[in-house]
């Protein structure tokens, strides 16, 4: 699966204003429920804050990759970057502002834990994280992620 597949413009979120890791997830969780056959939002926002109790999903440098197992048909992501980082008790104690959210099946397949590690690899390389946070749209930011597709 490619992030192309799990993204369309509707979902990228640039430069959101977002206080606290809960309004974080309460976006995330709009964004991904607005997706065709996805769960509703408030149980895709249940499942980031259950997800969340388990331990951050901060990876460090200002990147987190909220997720989810829900009662839907396939994988739906979206893409927020906030103006100011939040904390979110990412292992670096670094204030996050990148944001990969994911809601999967609640079958969740080994494709889907390879797609999560895929993401984690692509937020890992600091120039990609540098030419994330300065892409003006999200035309410029879907562009980009599709690039770095296998």
């Amino acid at each position: 699966m490619r992030l192309a597949d799990l993204l369309v413009l509707d979902r990228v979120s640039l430069d959101q204003t977002i206080s606290s890791k809960k309004s974080l997830l309460e976006q995330a969780a709009a964004l991904l429920g607005s997706a065709p056959d996805a769960a509703p939002g408030r149980d895709i926002f249940q499942g980031l804050c259950q997800r969340e109790r388990l331990g951050s999903t901060g990876l460090g440098h200002g990147v987190a990759i909220p997720h989810c197992r829900v009662d839907q048909p396939g994988a739906v992501g979206a893409l927020l970057r906030l103006k100011r980082p939040i904390d979110f008790d990412s292992p670096d104690a670094e204030p996050v502002d990148l944001f990969f959210a994911l809601a999967v099946p609640s079958s969740c397949s080994e494709a889907h834990l390879k797609l999560l590690a895929g993401i984690a690899e692509l937020f890992s390389d600091p120039d990609q994280r540098e030419r994330l946070r300065t892409l003006e749209t999200s035309d410029e930011l879907l562009r980009v992620l599709d690039e770095q597709d296998p």
